[in-house]
């Protein structure tokens, strides 16, 4: 493919990701959205978890090589990446991977430990292909050290990392993260280190080796925590939806079922722009709650006071009567809120993305656009080996050559590439959303 250089700050970027679930592959679509054209190294043996599950919603006639492209959540992995299915474990396979590694920048992994040495995807096998390589690596717990091999999930990490200890209420057991938290740190530091690696490397003309632990990475995001273990305190244990500092603070029940709103007094002034709302001035004359300390220690009172309030407004109302007079509040959004949320609307988070397996498909935006820039999103995920062809050209293969490594095995193409599939959903959420969907 033609290295268009466009206004993207990393268009002409190449990046050749082989990765599993989020944490590499979710670096490797950041990088896509800023430009750098992201050739993601897939495998039919050993596929990526995403691709084992799909679409809940599907028929049976539909086979699992259509069903692997289904997974909504491969847009949040995946989308503006090219794919190629190539079985590097394979001489072949990694012959033809070094020709495409020759031809980029970048190479991310969050393969094991173990997996790495064993595929010669190491920093020195990776670095004789391509000398001046950015090499990013994210395992679990690095490449040495006696946690080493151990495999684990996002969810390990939080539990061993004592993140999951943090989450809960304080007469119970931990209730934990309940999601692979550390996948999505990990990445957002992994784009900083790889943005910085290519600066460098702009001005020495040296590559760089990234070692990038998740371990490491959800220590730090329990850094608080950990300095107060070591200096004595409790290590920041459960609390519920209680913080030191903050009183009133929690999730309080608003008008309809399953209806809250957040509420946090962070300071004197903040307490004292919640006994001005409405219905709440009675609270100011209450010699219990006249200190911080006082508010902490008398928490519960003010916690069914709170409840007794919101609990006659809906959600919106609450929040916006405390806002309105200076206090920290918010309503708890669920799924169905953010998708018609109109903060989120008048920045387009949510695009429609043309899609080779459905036509188009809801893809969001990343969080974070640096001013002036504007994060492109003209892709959803591609299909599993949509572009094998296209890549292994690119890497100057000639057509004999790329049809001997198809019908060997070493290489496999999209399944069915011209079935589309319509995810049943679009009929109404088209409206909710108010994006250009295409017509049924």
């Amino acid at each position: 493919m033609a290295r268009d250089v466009g206004l993207l700050p990393l268009a002409g970027i190449r990046v050749v990701e082989v990765g599993y679930a989020m944490a590499g592959p979710l670096t490797a679509r950041y990088l896509a959205h800023f430009g750098a054209d992201i050739v993601r190294v897939e495998s039919c043996r050993k596929p990526d978890s995403l691709r084992v599950s799909h679409a809940s919603w599907l028929s049976a006639d539909i086979g699992p090589g259509v069903a692997r492209d289904t997974m909504p959540l491969l847009n949040l992995s995946s989308a503006e990446k090219r794919s190629i299915v190539l079985e590097i474990d394979k001489p072949q396979g990694y012959a033809a991977f070094a020709r495409i590694v020759a031809t980029a920048d970048v190479l991310v992994t969050n393969l094991s430990a173990d997996a790495i040495p064993k595929l010669r995807l190491r920093y020195d096998d990776i670095k004789a292909i391509k000398p001046d390589v950015i090499y990013l690596a994210t395992t679990a717990f690095g490449h040495d050290g006696p946690y080493r091999s151990f495999r684990t999930w996002g969810m390990n990490l939080c539990a061993v990392s004592g993140l999951d200890a943090m989450v809960g209420w304080p007469d119970r057991d931990p209730t934990g993260m309940g999601m692979s938290f550390p996948d999505y740190p990990t990445a957002l530091i992994a784009v900083s280190a790889i943005v910085a690696a290519l600066q460098r490397r702009r001005s020495t003309g040296a590559g760089a080796h990234l070692e990038l632990p998740q371990f490491n990475i959800s220590l730090n995001c329990a850094g608080a925590s950990l300095v107060d273990a070591a200096l004595g305190g409790t290590g920041y244990a459960a609390r519920g939806h209680r913080e030191a500092g903050a009183a009133p603070q929690g999730v309080y029940p608003a008008r309809g079922e399953e209806r809250w709103v957040a509420i946090s007094v962070a300071d004197d002034a903040m307490w004292a722009a919640l006994c001005r709302v409405g219905g709440l001035g009675g609270l100011a004359g209450d010699p219990r709650f006249a200190s911080a300390a006082g508010r902490a220690e008398h928490h519960d009172e003010l916690d069914e006071a709170l409840s007794s309030w919101t609990g006659r407004r809906t959600d919106w109302e609450a929040a916006s009567e405390l806002q309105e007079a200076g206090v920290a509040a918010t309503p708890v959004l669920d799924s169905w809120d953010a998708l018609g949320d109109p903060h989120l609307a008048s920045r387009d988070f949510f695009q429609v993305a043309a899609s080779s397996r459905f036509g188009a498909d809801l893809v969001c935006r990343p969080a974070a656009v640096p001013s002036g820039t504007a994060a492109q999103v003209r892709r959803a995920s591609p299909g599993m080996g949509e572009h094998t062809r296209q890549i292994l050209r690119d890497a100057g293969l000639e057509e004999p050559a790329i049809e001997q490594l198809i019908s060997g095995g070493v290489c496999a193409e999209m399944s069915e590439p011209g079935r589309r599939l319509r995810r049943p959903y679009l009929s109404w959420i088209g409206r909710l959303l108010r994006l250009p969907w295409p017509s049924p």
